[in-house]
């Protein structure tokens, strides 16, 4: 557990970030007890209606520690920090539930608390829904390894309605009796039918809650995720190169960043490019090992299963690709990688060295996500490629009070994604606060061309067109 917490401790003064502040400072729903109810009938997205996730009991809890905290950030990471914490002493307990070797067990929890590539889900206030749904699915996987059905039904369905993806913990409960060691328990069938009929139940509910709270129609921005617009082979092929990226970059963290949207990730369109051999390749070797080498079968497992609802290959969802979305997930791959040090000489103090090095990366990376200052600055850095990364660059800039190095980043996402009406809108308010009305009245017509409905770039450029010169308000970042 001081594994996870001694290069995690710096969050605590950490400030709200990215999307810490759409969907907690700015989401008024979370800010009254009286307006509690509304969490349980709107969609996840306050501002963003078209993505239709639902996870009311995270906003429940977030609303609780906003409220008893009076909007300050530390109770929130405070609570990460827990979750965190609580994680590593489930998967620790899990593994030996699982018969997993005492030592193989203690260094992958000690690996999985170290991984560089979790500080997005510790440091990120928002990060918190993904550790409720570890902490909820991972309880409910050891009480159903125990016999307590109703208990592990009760966590699971928290687990689901904290993060969708949480569904796919089923999936593991089920493989249980092929993935644990000989000798096995012999199978209920009649039970198994009946529990999974149980679990696919609640997934339906979670369905039918998502398409309830639904506000207009259901839509994936092709900045936050180009392959809703690519044919099924291209996305699969995009989605399997991605999943290299994620296995090198939990393995490898050498650069580690909070944006992968349009264009950071190039599509990969075809097998002229070499990425879709890499994608292809590494799904060759998961299927070759798992019915080869029956020991792998659980680690591949933990990494397949989790993943699969967000990884972009049964549909595209919401991101590309998010740190945050290794997790879980990245449970599997510590296992793989400690049995892939079994017959190495001085095997422990090799992975003594190796938890030792990805906790002093997890606490240098810590830093960049410690305030606006840091985290805005390394995200240009780290995902150069991005457009959405230029427009928060912009934001950063604007609310520094420099409209001129706003306007560049401002032109850069521009550059990147040329239908980007934020972009299109904060770029003609610098070009307000700069002076040149004429640029910005086209601004904002480019603006409510890519999207008519924005009210601030129509209300803006009327008053442009009436000869009301304001000052534009700065972004919140």
């Amino acid at each position: 557990m001081l594994v996870f917490l001694l290069p995690n401790l710096s969050t605590l003064t950490g400030s709200f970030l990215y999307d810490d502040l759409p969907l907690i400072v700015q989401n008024d729903r979370l800010h009254s007890f009286a307006r509690l109810g509304g969490i349980w009938t709107h969609g996840y997205w306050p501002d963003r209606p078209g993505l239709t996730l639902y996870r009311p009991v995270t906003q429940t809890i977030w609303s609780f520690f906003w409220n008893f905290g009076s909007g300050n950030p530390w109770p929130f990471h405070a609570l990460n920090l827990i979750l965190g914490a609580t994680v590593v002493l489930l998967v620790y307990r899990l593994l030996q539930d699982l018969r997993v070797p005492a030592r193989l067990a203690f260094f992958a929890a000690l690996l999985f608390a170290a991984l560089p590539i979790h500080t997005e889900v510790t440091a990120a206030i928002v990060g918190s829904n993904e550790l409720l749904a570890a902490v909820f699915g991972l309880s409910a996987l050891l009480l159903y390894r125990r016999g307590r059905w109703l208990s592990s039904l009760l966590f699971f369905m928290l687990a689901v309605f904290s993060k969708e993806s949480a569904a796919a913990i089923a999936g593991i409960a089920f493989l249980f009796p092929w993935l644990e060691p000989a000798p096995r328990p012999k199978l209920n069938f009649p039970r198994l039918a009946l529990h999974g009929t149980i679990a696919a139940a609640v997934v339906g509910l979670a369905l039918w809650a998502r398409t309830a709270v639904a506000e207009g129609a259901v839509f994936i921005p092709p900045i936050d995720n180009p392959m809703s617009l690519v044919s099924a082979p291209q996305r699969i092929m995009t989605a399997l190169w991605v999943q290299v990226l994620y296995v090198s970059r939990t393995l490898f963290p050498f650069t580690l960043s909070a944006d992968y949207s349009y264009k950071e990730i190039p599509l990969v369109m075809s097998l002229h490019d070499g990425r879709a051999w890499a994608g292809i390749t590494l799904l060759a070797l998961t299927l070759v090992a798992f019915f080869k080498w029956p020991a792998t079968r659980l680690g591949l497992a933990f990494w397949v299963i989790p993943f699969l609802p967000a990884a972009n290959l049964l549909m595209p969802i919401g991101t590309m690709m998010g740190e945050r979305l290794v997790f879980l997930p990245s449970l599997g791959l510590t296992l793989l990688a400690v049995q892939s040090t079994a017959r190495l000489p001085r095997k422990e103090i090799i992975l003594t060295g190796l938890v030792l090095l990805f906790s002093a990366r997890t606490l240098i990376r810590n830093r960049d996500w410690h305030n606006a200052d840091a985290f805005y600055p390394k995200l240009a850095e780290t995902s150069p490629g991005s457009s959405k990364t230029h427009y928060f660059l912009g934001c950063f800039k604007a609310a520094r009070d420099d409209p001129a190095g706003a306007l560049e980043e401002y032109d850069r996402a521009i550059a990147i994604f040329p239908a980007y009406p934020e972009a299109l809108n904060n770029r003609a308010n610098v070009l307000v606060a700069l002076g040149r009305i004429d640029e910005a009245k086209e601004s904002f017509r480019r603006c409510l061309r890519f999207n008519p409905a924005h009210g601030g770039a129509a209300a803006s450029l009327s008053s442009l067109e009436a000869g009301m010169i304001w000052v534009p308000p700065k972004p919140r970042i």
